[in-house]
C-alpha cells in the first residue's frame, strides 16, 4: 500500500479511537445533564445542582473532546487530499464525495500540499 495510502488509514484509525472517546465524553455529559434536570426538577437551585456534579469540568471535558475530534478530522481531510493529490483526482471530484465547498477543497488542498513539504 503506498504511504499516503498508509497514512489516510492510521488518519482515519486515530479519528475512530477520538470519536469513541467522544462519544464516551457525551454519554456522560448527558447522564450529567439529566441529573441536573432532575435535581432542578425537584426544586433544588440550579448552582447547587450544577456544583454537585462539578458542571465547569464536565463543560471542559466536552470542548476537549470536542476539539480533539475536530482536529482528527482535520488530518483526516488532509490525508484525503494528499492521496487524492497522487491517485491524479481532482479536488472538485473530492469535494463533492465530501460534501464540502470548492473553496473548503482548495484550501485543504493547499494545507496538505504544505504540509508534505
Amino acid at each position: 500500500m503506498p504511504s499516503k495510502s498508509k497514512q489516510l488509514v492510521r488518519r482515519l484509525s486515530e479519528l475512530n479511537e477520538v470519536a469513541e472517546h467522544l462519544h464516551t465524553v457525551l454519554r456522560r455529559y448527558s447522564k450529567a445533564s439529566a441529573s441536573v434536570a432532575t435535581l432542578v426538577d425537584q426544586g433544588t437551585h440550579l448552582v447547587p445542582a450544577l456544583e454537585s456534579l462539578h458542571g465547569p469540568v464536565r463543560r471542559s471535558e466536552v470542548t476537549e473532546a470536542l476539539e480533539e475530534f475536530e482536529a482528527a478530522r482535520h488530518r483526516v481531510r488532509l490525508a484525503m487530499f494528499a492521496l487524492a493529490k497522487e491517485q491524479g483526482s481532482s479536488f472538485s471530484d473530492v469535494a463533492r464525495a465530501l460534501g464540502i465547498s470548492r473553496q473548503l477543497a482548495s484550501r485543504l488542498a493547499a494545507e496538505a500540499e504544505e504540509t508534505q513539504h
